[in-house]
């Protein structure tokens, strides 16, 4: 659950850090910078603690993927952005992509022991 939690950290804290760029790059650079280079640091952080149980595969899928679902939304509520209908159904698609990869469970434990077992004997 510890892994899980980091990942969740590191995806908060980069869409935070992406927020404080957008601060940098309008109404506040000082804070921006500041913002944007303590999340992303602590997001690097995380992530490296979440790949450590997780696959990178799906650790990153997730940490990429809803990562860019929140600053989209983000940038609507907190900067009044827009998205194009195609924009949205692309977010969309992405989510979905995210689904099949996370929800993909792999081999099950008796497979991979019987797999185990077939390559002792080969050898």
């Amino acid at each position: 659950m510890y892994y899980w939690i980091m990942l969740a950290l590191a995806v908060v804290a980069e869409v935070v850090s992406t927020i404080g760029m957008k601060f940098a790059a309008t109404s506040s650079p000082l804070f921006g910078y500041l913002l944007m280079v303590v999340m992303i640091s602590f997001s690097f952080y995380a992530f490296s603690r979440a790949v450590i149980r997780i696959p990178l595969a799906v650790s990153y899928a997730i940490w990429e993927g809803l990562g860019l679902f929140l600053i989209a939304l983000s940038g609507v509520v907190f900067f009044g952005e827009y998205l194009s209908l195609n924009e949205l159904l692309a977010v969309g698609v992405m989510m979905f992509g995210l689904m099949l990869v996370t929800f993909d469970k792999g081999p099950k434990d008796e497979q991979v022991a019987e797999q185990k077992v077939e390559q002792e004997l080969a050898v």
